[in-house]
């Protein structure tokens, strides 16, 4: 799927939830051809569809098929090289996690998008670019002279690639607003002074 025709007949969803919505509907006015362009917009498996559609599953996605699907929409559209395919695999292995809710959500909502996210690992790996062993330096000579005798390459560990996902894809303020109220410490009353003071 070219980048310019992602979600071009219904759009990009926001959610999981979204998407299910959207799928509901059409199913109310029987076009099941509408129901089968959602799902394959979004990276859903066209079996999955099927049986959405002939009522073996409640809904068409959920939310880690919904951010599976649009990880694999995006690489297609971008047409990935080998290590790029490799970074977009690793965050599909991220989402296996079960207490990555917020990323899955994360991952779909309207606007997040591989291309942004990778432009940032790309910066995050030119900032941390080590140089080729010699040795390795030395055979790639040995086929192709023209190569310079040191050779730096970008290089990014993997708790600081999960990280820069999680910055990317998870808003802080929405993680901040999931959080339990504190009830504010009510103050004591001072106790009421009665007039003319003690009873004698």
């Amino acid at each position: 799927m070219a980048k310019d025709k992602l979600y071009a007949k219904f759009g990009e969803f926001d959610s999981a939830e979204e998407i299910n919505r959207a799928a509901l509907a059409q199913i109310s006015q029987g076009d099941y051809e509408a129901v089968k362009m959602i799902a394959k917009e979004n990276g859903i498996d066209e079996m999955d569809a099927q049986d959405f559609i002939d009522g073996v599953y409640p809904e068409l996605c959920g939310p880690f098929t919904a951010a599976v699907g649009k990880l694999e929409v995006e690489a297609e559209a971008l047409g990935l090289p080998m290590v790029m395919q490799l970074w977009a695999d690793h965050i599909k292995g991220m989402l296996a996690s079960d207490d990555d809710d917020l990323l899955k959500k994360g991952i779909r909502r309207k606007g997040k998008n591989m291309a942004e996210l990778f432009g940032k690992l790309i910066v995050e790996t030119s900032r941390t670019r080590k140089n080729t062993p010699s040795e390795i330096v030395a055979a790639a000579r040995k086929i192709d002279s023209s190569i310079p005798s040191t050779l730096p390459i970008g290089d990014i560990s993997k708790k600081r690639f999960e990280e820069v996902v999680r910055e990317y894809y998870i808003d802080p303020a929405g993680q901040q607003e999931e959080k339990p109220e504190v009830a504010p410490v009510q103050q004591e009353e001072a106790p009421e002074e009665t007039e003319g003071g003690d009873d004698e």
